[in-house]
């Protein structure tokens, strides 16, 4: 459990001469030497490479043009700080965060000057008034007898001059930190701070570099949170089925929603009571405690490196040069073996390679905030911030105020007689089997709700817990209620990409739902189900959350009519609609009244109405809560229910005559087809009127900031009219991005084949380092590129299949250079050979077999949209049709 103690911060400045290859050594040596915060000059990184150290916040800048340099921040987890952005600078590359101490901020800033730079006073001033406490440490190279250096260069005359001129101090040790090739010792690594005390610089050998880390301490007491141990948790399922079946009671007698809800709480006491006491708790060993040499070698490093210091002695470099080679090597090796042990024992299933694939895409992007933007300024302390967070999401569970007084009363009225009528039908009932066999379809890899409870607990549940869980939901459907404590949601924020995530609209929330709670969602839904298949009430034009539809699908129904009306002569315009906060603002008794209207059982929408209301929130922030809020809208995040009930909120989405809807949950696009310019522009008017005074009854708010047209015609120009939306205009621009495939105006889909062959090369570049392992075998590796690099170039292929071959042959190039990649094939061996020697596919002819595949889909389809893709007659052909299912395979052995 984690602990908070006021103490100094020890402090590391380190000038690495390139961080990359040194990041097991220095993850341990900062471990070791419990270091706070370490400030990194020189990294060498660039913003391709990925870079981090456990139990580390690490934060960087790094050099856009040219080679070397770069500064890093390390801050240990626990430490309450802010990075910041500093002004730009003219010679000094810097990166900072500011740590709160007593009633102000001090900035701390990692610094590096090239030597080729001339010297700035205004960077180190600049640096210096960004907060009144600043302590700048790094590398500078400015040499001064006022600092221990031997002789005076010019960037130290004018860091002396400045300092004469100012009222900050400059701290160094008495020790050489650099070393010439001539052997001559000199102190480059200072510490300029400006209005807090430090203790007294002192030189370590730890790390390895030509410059020696330089080590003190604020001397101001900092309030540090320490976090436990990490830990390996180990189930004893035995003792734990023993413990379920004595602390369940037999008997469950429940006559109210009171009693519901004492008993779910009593159920969720007992399996985690029972899952507590039969699981033991093991302290994870170090990081490197499966490297025993590398201790060894990395002190013997140092004991050589020091000699060398003192007696300048070839032989002695020559030996640290060695060690350190050796360091390396059993670095890189320990971490190819632990890849090459992951990846063999992995089945060849997109179940088991899509883990490994997320691992190596992940990127250094937006992290957690380390401190949040409030209404009273800046928040540090966890508490703070989760129930900042907390008010924010609170606002955004909030209904829009958009429809009259007249038609809210009216749906408030009929929802609150639907709520107080009683249901004469025999309630709904559920067996244990029945129970059994969804407990087996949850995931056990899925974070708990705030009960503590896993799905595996569920998965190993004795046949008593599972009679009397299997009577409980009985009870609930019987009296119409969902019990209180599996509505309480515990959120987690992860920042949204390219955002501040200092402020807390810039976070996602995402919802941990009680176990149980799920489970009997799981049972509602069912029924839920049931009841829309039997009556076929969804919209034949909603793709989203249904059985045998796929964005895929709607991308290729779109496309087909774009295609097909060219070939027509005619044109489409299109307008791409975004919901602002869509699942997160529905309105509560809209969706009851809607239910109601569509002939659900009273006693199942009742149940509804009782699993949306009185729902709370808790937000977590490294380990505390937030107080209990409330929310007033939205269908809860991460509840099975609630794809199926917003796709019921907006069934009824109007279709206008002449207009075509697309609906992909929230994701929405209306099209219309004629051979006028103005024609078309006055359909779609139409339905997007049509559709404005639906969203407004419906209190449903379209971002029109956001919203786009596109007017597919073989003509150029744009249409000189343009729609209005909530008195706001709607542009026609040139492209659009729908469900992640972009649409051009002239269905010629370079814009969007570009895209995706930028975004698998950048894939193939991330994973690059692997193909090239002689370590991993030819079919893993193909096993990777089938997996991570083929799966985006192909994504919706069915839809863009008929691109150029122009376009369609940058694809087959990329794949080219991975297969010659793979197996280290020189740069003249033909393609043909490339593709005989892993038995693969050309993409284009894998893109063929895909569209095949679908043309069974399409036939067999339930869906009138759907089996409609492709079946219209074409009068020309110089806009080429889907090729479902046929186009020849041709030979590309020329590219």
């Amino acid at each position: 459990m984690a602990t908070r103690v006021h103490r100094p911060l020890k402090v590391i400045a380190f000038n690495a001469n390139g961080i990359g290859r040194q990041r097991y050594e220095l993850s341990k040596q900062l471990q070791d030497l419990h270091v706070d915060v370490a400030l990194f000059s020189e990294t060498h990184l660039k913003p391709h490479e990925r870079f981090f150290i456990p139990n580390y916040h690490f934060y960087r800048i790094d050099r856009q043009s040219g080679r070397k340099g770069g500064t890093a921040v390390a801050v240990r987890k626990g430490i309450p700080h802010n990075h910041v952005d500093l002004p730009p600078l003219v010679s000094v590359e810097a990166t900072g965060v500011c740590i709160p101490i007593g009633n102000s901020e001090v900035l701390l800033a990692a610094v590096y000057k090239s030597p080729s730079k001339a010297w700035s006073d205004a960077d180190i001033t600049e640096l210096l008034s960004f907060r009144r406490k600043s302590i700048l440490a790094g590398d500078l190279n400015a040499k001064n007898p006022f600092w221990n250096s031997r002789v005076s260069n010019p960037s130290g005359l004018e860091l002396v001059d400045l300092f004469d001129r100012s009222d900050f101090e400059i701290s160094a040790p008495q020790c050489p930190t650099h070393y010439s090739p001539a052997g001559n010792g000199d102190v480059l690594d200072i510490v300029v701070h400006q209005n807090i005390r430090v203790s007294e610089v002192i030189v370590s050998d730890i790390l390895d570099s030509d410059h020696l880390p330089i080590v003190f301490h604020i001397l101001d007491h900092v309030k540090i949170r320490n976090l436990s141990e990490p830990i390996e948790k180990f189930t004893d399922w035995e003792r734990f089925q023993s413990l379920a079946s004595e602390l369940i009671s037999p008997k469950l007698e429940i006559n109210s929603g009171v009693e519901a809800d004492k008993a779910a709480r009593d159920f969720a006491a007992s399996i985690a009571s029972a899952y507590r006491l039969s699981t033991s708790k093991v302290t994870l060993s170090d990081i490197n405690n499966d490297l025993p040499g590398l201790d060894r070698l990395i002190k013997y490093k140092q004991r050589l490196r020091k000699l060398w210091q003192e007696t300048r002695d070839p032989a002695c470099k020559t030996a640290v040069n060695w060690v350190t080679k050796s360091i390396r090597r059993m670095t890189r090796k320990k971490a190819l073996e632990r890849w090459e042990t992951k990846i063999s024992n992995a089945e060849v299933t997109p179940q088991c390679i899509w883990p490994i694939a997320k691992s190596l895409l992940q990127r250094d992007g937006p992290r957690a905030p380390t401190a949040i933007h409030g209404s009273s300024g800046l928040k540090f302390h966890p508490s703070e911030k989760a129930n900042e967070i907390a008010d924010c999401l609170e606002i955004q569970f909030t209904p829009h105020d958009l429809c009259d007084e007249n038609h809210e009363e009216r749906v408030e009225a009929r929802v609150q007689a639907l709520l107080e009528a009683v249901d004469e039908n025999p309630p709904l009932r559920i067996r244990p089997c029945d129970v059994q066999k969804l407990i087996k379809s949850l995931k056990l890899k899925k974070a708990c709700g705030i009960d503590g409870i896993p799905n595996e607990c569920l998965r190993h549940l004795p046949r008593r817990p599972l009679v009397h869980l299997t009577h409980l939901f009985n009870h609930c459907f019987r009296l119409s209620h969902f019990p209180n404590t599996w509505k309480e949601a515990k959120i987690i924020t992860l920042p949204k990409p390219g955002k501040d995530p200092k402020f807390p609209q810039n976070l996602r929330p995402i919802s941990l739902l009680s176990t149980t709670g799920k489970l009997f969602e799981k049972v509602i839904l069912k029924f839920l189900r049931k009841h829309i298949e039997e009556r076929g009430l969804l919209n034949a034009s909603q793709f989203g959350f249904r059985a045998r539809h796929s964005t895929t699908l709607q991308c290729m129904r779109l496309a087909d009519h774009v295609t097909l009306n060219f070939n027509n002569k005619m044109s489409t315009a299109a307008v791409f609609l975004d919901i602002e906060k869509a699942f997160d603002t529905t309105w509560h008794s809209g969706l009851l009244f809607k239910l109601s209207k569509l002939e659900f059982p009273n006693s199942l929408t009742k149940l509804i109405g009782s699993f949306l209301s009185k729902r709370k929130f808790r937000v977590y922030v490294e380990g505390e809560m937030s107080t209990p809020r409330e929310m007033q809208a939205g269908v809860p995040q991460g509840s099975v229910l609630s794809p199926t009930l917003f796709n019921m909120y907006i069934n009824d989405a109007p279709q206008t005559h002449g207009i075509h809807l697309a609906l992909f949950a929230d994701d929405t696009c209306l099209y219309a087809t004629d051979r006028k310019e103005g024609f078309i522009v006055r359909k779609l008017q139409r339905g997007l009127s049509s559709m404005e005074t639906w969203c407004e009854r419906w209190n449903i708010k379209i971002n029109e900031d956001k919203s786009r047209g596109v007017y597919f015609s073989r003509v150029s120009r744009s249409p000189e009219s343009c729609l209005t939306l909530n008195g706001r205009n709607i542009p026609f621009v040139n492209s659009a991005k729908y469900l992640g495939v972009i649409f051009d105006k002239k269905v010629t889909w370079r814009l969007h084949i570009e895209m995706i062959e930028a975004k698998a090369f950048r894939t193939f570049i991330r994973v690059y380092s692997l193909f090239k392992s002689e370590r991993l075998s030819a079919n893993i590796k193909l096993t990777l590129h089938k997996a991570l690099i083929r799966s985006v170039m192909t994504y919706a292929s069915p839809a863009w299949e008929f691109a150029a071959d122009t376009h369609l042959v940058k694809l087959q190039r990329l794949q080219n250079k991975v297969l010659r990649t793979i197996g280290n094939f020189p740069r003249r061996t033909p393609v043909r050979d490339l593709h005989m020697a892993f038995k693969i596919s050309y993409l284009y002819d894998y893109i063929t077999n895909v569209c095949r595949q679908q043309t069974e889909v399409l036939q067999n389809h339930d869906n009138e949209n759907v089996r409609n893709i492709g079946q219209g007659e074409a009068r020309h052909r110089k806009y080429k049709r889907l090729k479902l299912g046929g186009g020849q395979a041709y030979d590309r052995s020329s590219d």
